[in-house]
């Protein structure tokens, strides 16, 4: 991915669909005009007249939407397999977002150091990437997740220094207090709480301690959100506050008389189908890669997942995998119940071991639509719906294609309300106004 040196100052897309995301329809024959980083105008075709020196797209056949938003899109991820291991490339993970279509990222984990730097390089333009909000490091219990997901995965030469700066790890209300102060001091848009037994021995963090980090972040004006694994997880951060439940969940089925309990909360889901789905299908056979895998990732760490060594031990998440693969059904089923109780959907990929950086996201978008949301319905869970969350309260100035709104937007061949793979037919990514040049890693 590339920003041309000298970009044109406008740029008309010619007689295009307009998908509708609130509405889920396309709106056909229509001019859209961007002026600078927003858009200028959205008219009826040959309405518009190009100023001076704008560039012009042929639009037919094609459909204009808001660029896809990953409501858990890692940064420092790697989607290595763990077997393969090496080190995560955080710049070409923010390309291959881009060129996936994912203009804007919510991060939930990550150092703080890393990840406020360069979210803040990414908005200066200096780094080319997907807009970055971001969380920092996860508060846990003494051992919580993600300690023991670091002991296991991390290289022993790095454990030492991921630890404790991937998870604060608080045990009593005066020290996540003190904690969320210097997290929010370094300039975290969210809080992130693990509040989920991984693996099933792990500790989680106590009832207290929770509350005083989601009551911290609000005096703060901070939000915070929860991963969560079961039923008691997402009552416990609902009770306490949280503003969305990362994950959902992904444990057990949740009983029919609990749905419209949670649903009364009113708090969005993450639901992160895609990261769960990829666990169990670990060791299960070859994996397909999508073609815009194909296009992002190294054809020999795709390979890589098709066989696991006979050598390689997965430890205590052996018998989490098992879990994974008996609650297939389970999450995709609690998905269903919960959308349908009104629950709203946001999607998001969690980039990590065979979920890629974009095309993750392409993939969970699948498995909401095989969950009981439309198409449309999925799509509007990676733009608008993402967009509002991301405001806080506020209208989103990203997340749909309108007058005045930010043009970072996706331009696919197709109809996506009709067929989802239309997403990764991709004519241009338009970040801030500007056409991106995609150069596929299959092609040097």
């Amino acid at each position: 991915m590339r920003r041309p040196e000298h970009p044109p100052p406008a740029l008309l897309v010619r007689d295009v669909s307009v998908l509708d995301v609130e509405a889920g329809v396309l709106v056909r024959h229509r001019d859209v005009l961007l002026v600078g980083e927003r858009v200028s105008r959205v008219a009826a075709a040959g309405a518009v007249s190009p100023p001076p020196g704008a560039a012009t797209i042929a639009g037919g056949g094609a459909t204009l939407l808001p660029g896809l938003i990953d409501m858990h899109g890692h940064v420092g991820g790697n989607p290595a397999p763990p077997w393969v291991g090496g080190m995560p490339d955080l710049d070409a993970n923010l390309r291959a977002y881009l060129y996936c279509g994912v203009t804007t990222i919510l991060d939930p984990a990550d150092i703080a150091s890393q990840i406020f730097p360069r979210r803040e390089r990414v908005r200066r333009g200096e780094l080319l990437g997907p807009t970055i909000y971001a969380a920092g490091p996860m508060f846990t219990a003494p051992g919580g997740h993600p300690v023991p997901v670091l002991r296991q995965l991390a290289p022993w030469w790095l454990r030492w220094y991921l630890i404790p700066r991937l998870a604060m790890q608080v045990d009593t209300p005066e020290e996540a207090r003190r904690a969320v102060d210097e997290v929010v001091g370094k300039g975290a848009d969210v809080i992130k709480l693990g509040v989920d037994h991984l693996p099933d021995q792990a500790p989680r963090i106590g009832g207290e301690v929770l509350a005083a980090v989601v009551d911290e972040a609000r005096r703060r004006g901070v939000r915070a959100v929860a991963h969560i694994g079961t039923v008691e997880d997402a009552l416990d951060a609902a009770r306490a506050g949280v503003a969305a439940w990362m994950h959902g969940v992904y444990k057990e089925r949740i009983p029919d008389e609990t749905v419209p309990v949670l649903a009364a909360f009113q708090i969005p889901m993450v639901a992160t189908t895609v990261v769960f789905e990829s666990y169990a299908l670990i060791g299960q056979g070859p994996r397909a890669p999508t073609p815009l895998e194909r296009e992002t990732a190294p054809a020999d760490i795709l390979a890589a997942f098709d066989h696991v060594p006979a050598s390689y031990d997965f430890g205590l998440f052996g018998p989490y995998l098992e879990k994974m693969r008996a609650q297939r059904q389970a999450w995709r089923d609690n998905v269903n119940r919960l959308h349908e109780a009104g629950v709203t959907i946001l999607a998001g990929s969690d980039m990590q071991a065979g979920v890629f950086p974009g095309a993750g996201l392409h993939r969970e978008l699948h498995l909401l639509a095989e969950s009981g949301l439309t198409p449309a319905q999925a799509i509007r869970a990676a733009t608008l719906d993402a967009a509002r969350f991301l405001a806080d309260g506020k209208e989103p100035d990203f997340g749909v294609v309108a007058e005045g709104k930010r043009a970072d937007l996706l331009l696919v061949d197709g109809d996506p309300t009709q067929d989802l793979d239309a997403l990764a037919r991709i004519r241009a990514v338009i970040k801030g106004g500007v056409v991106l040049e995609r150069r596929a890693i299959s092609a040097g």
